[in-house]
């Protein structure tokens, strides 16, 4: 038999390397996706070893839930404010820095700190912040003569809390690659342009954002998708773990948890889980069409 060249043994190893995470994502994933379906369809409780057959009866039970209508309404509005506050403050921040003359590596990896940060540690960090007692920003408060805000306890203020803390922890990554994009773009468009007398805005607005669009869309795409799937934060920061008080922190993520491990009722959490991806899907590749359409700048 013919032996194999240096450069098709490189190939072969290459492709081994490749085919063993993506078997593995099959198995795992995929078969973990459809067990979830076929579940979604019995009365399977986890601590029963019989699967009833039911149809669509988890479908039903689970949208006509005003528990999930709240789950689904919570997941919805902390994505819809926080995609656009991270794009926005994202991008300004990495303008900023690929402006920097000096210490721009240095403050690239102080922005990109709190990504790396375990996120249950900075979610205990900030619950013991926003203690209604003994918390830095009451202390602030008090201070300052104003009054206090239980940011936790408050069903009108808790799930900005968190959010205000998820928009902190995930910020520096979604700079990072907005500054990569903005360090591929030429000098000499920025030059040119200058040299026909464009100003800051209109190089920003005819150059960068142009420029940026494929970029732009990965960190939209990237940061809905993490939204949707908000888990850590909300399950260790909510006042009872589960999304309270009065379930104004609950999100779908934490909703299938609890249904399948604290309720034990795995065939309703399938159900959910179906169609949370299902939202998901159909939402991403919405979002992608509409923000990938040409646009005249």
């Amino acid at each position: 038999t013919r032996r194999l060249t240096l450069s098709q043994r490189k190939q072969l190893w290459a492709y081994i390397f490749v085919a063993l995470p993506f078997a593995y994502f099959l198995i795992v994933n995929f078969y973990a996706m459809a067990n979830s379906f076929v579940f979604s369809f019995q009365d399977y409780m986890t601590i029963s070893t019989e699967h009833t057959w039911i149809g669509l009866d988890n479908y039903r039970n689970v949208l006509d839930d005003p528990v999930f209508r709240k789950a689904l309404k919570n997941t919805l509005l902390f994505a819809a404010l926080r995609v656009p506050i991270i794009t926005v403050l994202s991008l300004a921040t990495a303008l900023m820095l690929h402006n920097l003359k000096r210490l721009k590596g240095f403050f690239r990896m102080l922005y990109f700190m709190p990504f790396v940060t375990s996120g249950v540690a900075i979610a205990w960090v900030f619950k013991f912040l926003y203690l209604p007692n003994f918390g830095l920003f009451t202390k602030l408060f008090d201070w300052l003569h104003w009054d206090r805000i239980y940011f936790l306890g408050d069903p009108r203020t808790a799930l900005w809390s968190i959010l205000a803390v998820t928009i902190w922890a995930s910020l520096g990554y979604y700079t990072i690659i907005l500054l990569a994009g903005l360090e591929d773009i030429p000098t000499e468009f920025y030059e040119a342009a200058k040299v026909d007398g464009a100003n800051a805005v209109r190089r920003f607005r005819h150059i960068t954002l142009p420029l940026m669009n494929r970029t732009l869309v990965l960190v939209v795409i990237l940061c809905l998708i993490s939204s949707l799937q908000n888990f850590t934060y909300v399950r260790l920061m909510s006042k009872d773990g589960f999304g309270g008080p009065l379930n104004s922190t609950l999100t779908m993520s934490l909703l299938i948890y609890k249904e399948a491990f604290f309720s034990l009722r795995m065939g309703r959490a399938s159900a959910i889980a179906v169609i949370f991806f299902t939202i998901i899907l159909v939402v991403t590749l919405v979002q992608r069409r509409l923000i990938t359409l040409e646009v005249d700048y």
